[in-house]
């Protein structure tokens, strides 16, 4: 495969930052297979990522020092212990915390989440203008995971910064400054010795929530110390972090579709179809990567064990061979008896996101009430991109919520 591709993958630039989706479709339209570096490559169609998150062969590779995306970064410092691990690690610690997460029990929170909801929109038309980042879409996520781990309400600003400063962290190493890469680890373990305190108090105190939980699990022997601050930290930035960013965007895509905002309005079962609709076409998690854990074959090209592939999935999720209009916002795609294939915004196979049910229901629940109790509701400047690739997001969406 040619090293000199004839177009430029641009898309990071900070130019495309609020809109990467044309950039995306380049790269996508020219292959299925973009080389970015001779060991690595970028799937940008539906059919290989789809292929790469099925197949257990491709997995993370830190534990077997076989990672090429971040070579020399130790394991640890790598956010989230599922986000490290493969079989028969993530096998386990996923089977330690699955449980809270299945629908039935999530859907237990749905009344906290719409009292919530309601409360926080409360505040914000009583304000009349809000930034609804700060208002609205991120403490309704970061209170939902903070009380299912135990989280003080007064830890949540220092939560907040060190969850941000590790989302930037995630972006390739190419992308960011010596100050940033040196702050990502530092971070880490600010944030862990965070939990580390917490999980020493619930060790003395248990209570109904997954830090003491963790503890329990510790005790059983199935859990190390090492691995419940890891496991605290990854569950806290995908119960936060990925949740506030789709509400953002998705209340975006929708002022900028107010033909999608009467549809919704007018048939209230829509609104679950057309959460999936607002991951497909505004995925908070622009891309992932996985690493050959043996000789794999992909679109006529040949991987050997150690080789990485980058997983475009928000370029997939717009692919023409498997979406009709697939630039277009149509939230009635997933609904009905005939829907449009799976997004792949939450993965598949054995890296399938674990909150997805619970991230569904936060944002069917926030959107459909915005809608619904704030008619008029507008943009009274343009959001403000932040300035982050790999988890996409809104750093302010400053809305009129009255008149």
């Amino acid at each position: 495969m040619s090293t000199a591709p004839q177009v430029v993958f641009d898309a990071f630039h900070p130019m495309h930052r609020a809109n990467p989706y044309p950039r995306y479709a380049a790269v996508r339209d020219f292959a299925a297979l973009y080389p970015i570096r001779p060991n690595i490559l970028m799937a940008t169609r539906y059919e290989e990522c789809s292929a790469v998150f099925t197949d257990a062969l491709w997995g993370h590779g830190y534990e077997e020092g076989i990672n090429p995306f971040r070579p020399g970064v130790a394991p640890d410092d790598v956010p989230g212990s599922m986000l490290r691990m493969d079989p028969p690690n993530h096998t386990r610690m996923r089977g330690l915390v699955k449980r809270a997460f299945v629908p039935r029990n999530t859907e237990g929170l749905r009344q906290q989440i719409e009292d919530l909801v309601n409360t926080l929109l409360d505040t914000a038309i009583e304000a009349g203008e809000v930034d609804l980042m700060e208002a609205f879409a991120r403490p309704l996520p970061l209170t939902v995971i903070g009380d299912m781990l135990g989280i003080p309400p007064e830890d949540y600003p220092a939560v907040q910064k060190w969850s941000l400063e590790i989302v930037r962290g995630t972006d390739p190493d190419i992308l960011q400054s010596p100050e940033s890469l040196a702050r990502r680890p530092e971070a880490m373990r600010e944030f862990e010795a965070y939990f580390a305190a917490l999980l020493a108090q619930r060790r003395k105190d248990p209570r109904d929530d997954m830090l003491s939980g963790m503890c329990a699990a510790e005790d059983r022997g199935e859990l190390s110390s090492r691995e419940a601050l890891g496991l605290s930290v990854g569950l806290l930035i995908g119960g936060y972090e990925t949740v506030s960013d789709l509400i953002g965007k998705g209340v975006v895509a929708l002022l900028r579709n107010p033909d999608q905002i009467a549809l919704w309005l007018a048939d209230p079962d829509l609104a679950a179809p057309a959460v999936d609709e607002l991951l497909r076409y505004e995925p908070p998690v622009q891309f992932t990567h996985r690493v050959a854990l043996a000789e794999r074959e992909l679109a006529g090209h040949t991987f050997a064990r150690g080789d990485g592939i980058v997983v475009l999935t928000a370029a997939a999720n717009r692919d023409p061979a498997v979406y009709t209009d697939p630039e277009c916002l149509d939230i009635t795609r997933f609904a009905g008896r005939t829907p449009a294939p799976r997004h792949l915004s939450f993965s598949e196979g054995l890296h399938y996101c674990l909150g997805a049910h619970l991230g569904r229901l936060e944002t069917q629940i926030a959107v459909d009430t915005l809608l619904r109790r704030v008619p008029g509701l507008s943009l009274t400047d343009e959001p403000v991109w932040r300035d982050t690739v790999a988890i996409h997001g809104l750093d302010t969406l400053p809305v009129r919520l009255r008149d």
